[in-house]
């Protein structure tokens, strides 16, 4: 008998798959499934019984697939920052195309939101914003009732409060949280294993690591289609295929201090320039 099901937590060659049934089970690759890569948390799967162990002998088409942490069929990036440690922007930025890329909505969340606040008035003209606090639980409503129903990843630096926030929104302390390193004045990785929480109503994952969605794997001269609040603009530019950097006439340059936010534009300029270098030294 085949029984369908999600992988949501990978262990070494250990697959946990939650059942269409309910049921948990400890599953194995089968070896012909060698072939067609690797098997991500997140990922639909075939499970079949087989001398007393269950195998995985299908997977099913993938929505979509992230890399560090390897993750499928994403429906939201919950992407989280906080006044300390210092938003890396660039980073959201890039997590933000990314998304757009993959099909997953970009959501961006504001932690500690009871310390002190973070300007991000250039991102709530395109992007649902939350601001929270983890600590208080100020704010974690609202991401409940928007998750209902998705499976979401957090991304951001350390220490902004990833765990806590999961923390929070499943009302258990079931993830363990760090605070900034005193020598580097960054956070402290503490998510070892890439899991999905089943919470009921919605699946949540943790994740570790800085750039979490990163690298970008686009040509430059597209990446001004990921910048939806560009777009208005970009119709009155001189070119159609202006990118938005040095074209005369160009229509978002001329809003950059007016409708677009200029710091916001200045790391556009930033991005395209590290994907322009990174192309030419693929292709030199």
């Amino acid at each position: 008998m085949t029984i369908k099901g999600k992988v949501v937590k990978v262990v070494a060659s250990r697959f946990f798959v939650t059942a269409d049934n309910g049921k948990m089970y400890v599953c194995f690759a089968r070896k012909k499934l060698k072939n067609f890569g690797i098997i991500l948390t997140g990922d639909y799967v075939e499970i079949v019984k087989e001398a007393g162990e269950f195998v995985i002998e299908k997977v099913l088409p993938r929505r979509n697939s992230l890399i560090r942490p390897y993750v499928a069929n994403v429906d939201a990036a919950l992407i989280v920052i906080a006044s300390v440690p210092e938003p890396d922007f660039l980073l959201v930025d890039k997590v933000i195309v990314n998304c757009i890329k993959e099909d997953i909505e970009p959501v961006l969340v504001i932690n500690k939101e009871d310390l002190s606040d973070v300007d991000v008035s250039a991102y709530e003209k395109f992007l649902t914003v939350f601001k929270v606090s983890a600590l208080t639980g100020a704010g974690i409503d609202g991401i409940k009732e928007y998750v209902k129903g998705k499976t979401v990843c957090l991304a951001g630096q350390s220490a902004v409060g990833k765990s806590s926030i999961i923390n929070a929104l499943l009302g258990v302390s079931l993830l363990k949280t760090d605070n900034i390193s005193e020598k580097s004045g960054r956070g402290k990785h503490t998510t070892r294993v890439t899991e999905l929480i089943d919470a009921g109503d919605y699946y949540i994952m943790d994740t570790c690591g800085f750039s979490l969605l990163d690298p970008i794997d686009i040509h430059p001269h597209e990446l001004r289609l990921y910048y939806e609040d560009f777009l208005p603009y970009a119709v009155n530019c001189r070119y159609n295929s202006c990118t938005h950097t040095v074209e005369p006439e160009c229509a978002v340059r001329n809003e950059v201090r007016k409708n677009i936010d200029e710091g916001r534009y200045i790391r556009y300029k930033a991005l395209f320039d590290e994907l322009d270098e990174i192309r030419r030294k693929k292709y030199e």
